[in-house]
Order: C-alpha cells, then structure tokens, then sequence
C-alpha cells in the first residue's frame, strides 16, 4: 500500500475481494487519525475471520474446504464462484438454497447456475429444491437428494484428489455446516490434517 508517508505490503488474512475495499476503508480511517503504517499493517494482518464466512480450513497441505456456510444470497454466490475459480486444484463448488428470494427465487438460482457453468470449477453438487435449478443450468452439475449421500461422495474426492479445493455455501436454514463438521472430522480420521 503506497501512502504520502511511505509505503508496506498488506497481507490479508481473509478470502475475497470485498475485503479489500473494507481493508481499505479502514486503512483509510486510521491514516487520517494518525495511526503509524506499520499499526495499520500490523492491525490488518490479524483481521479476525468468521466462523462460515469464507473460512478457509487446511484438511492437508494440498486439500483446503472453504466454509461459506453462514449464509447465502446472489451476490455472495457470485463472489463465492470467483473466489473458488482462483483457488489451486481440482475445484467442487457445493450449494445449498439461498433463501428468502421471493417469487424469483427459481430465475435467481438459474442465473446463479449459468455464472457457475462458465466457470473454472471442474463440478458442480447441489442440494435442495431451488438449487437444482443450479444444476440443471450447469454442463458439470450433480444434484443430491439427500445430504448422506452428498456428505458420502465428497469424503471420496476429497480423499482422491491430490489437490483439491471445495468451496461450501448455503443459507442459514439449509445446515450446510454439518456437511463442514463431517468432512473434517472423516479427513482426522484418515489422517488427512496436519
């Protein structure tokens, strides 16, 4: 970051774009208040991260499921698909229901499904009645029916695949974060994490 007072290289600890403009903002606030970079530099590396939010969880050194879990609407499925095309290795993207869309929520989930299709993410698992349509509009979409067998078959890629990112994201109401606990606790028992 280049300031009329100097400049230091910002390390963020979170995913996504957006943080870098929150990051920004903050920087912006503590500079006009006289705060020394090296504070800022120091403040900004030690962003805490939210549990769900974009979580990035280690399950071996070239295994990474990232928890999006908290919650889900266009705009967060969007910067969700983004963040996970960058990611390294083979690239599943999971979806649940994003809620409370109202009487669009089938064209919104459509819409979703045809960014998802056009990008760098090898497959596609949905789970739920509206993320199907998630699926259908995607070349490499798997839909679930039930979240066992969901659960069973990420267990085997994960364990598969050399490299691989996941990238998990669902509304509140859809408990996707049970599907987070699982793989991590099946990943210690196959002694998947450091």
């Amino acid at each position: 970051m280049y300031t009329p007072s100097g400049k230091v290289n910002i390390s963020l600890p979170c995913l996504g774009y957006q943080n870098i403009s929150n990051a920004l903002a903050a920087t912006a606030l503590a500079y006009s208040i006289n705060i020394p970079l090296k504070e800022i530099q120091n403040g900004l590396s030690k962003t805490p991260t939210l549990s769900g939010r974009l979580e990035s969880i280690k399950l071996s050194p070239n295994k990474i499921l990232i928890n999006d879990t908290y919650n889900s609407n266009v705009a967060s499925m969007i910067a969700a698909i983004k963040i996970l095309e960058k990611m390294p290795g083979y690239k599943i993207l999971v979806v649940a229901d994003m809620a409370e869309l109202g009487k669009n929520s089938i064209l919104y989930h459509r819409m979703i499904g045809n960014i998802a299709n056009i990008s760098k993410i090898d497959i596609i698992f949905s789970i739920g009645e509206n993320s199907h349509e998630i699926t259908k509009m995607s070349e490499n979409g798997v839909h679930f029916l039930d979240k066992i067998k969901l659960n069973k078959k990420l267990k085997k890629i994960i364990l598969k695949k050399e490299t691989i990112t996941v990238l998990i994201k669902g509304s509140r109401s859809t408990k996707m974060e049970k599907t987070v606990t699982y793989l991590i606790r099946e990943c210690k028992k196959n002694d998947n994490i450091d």
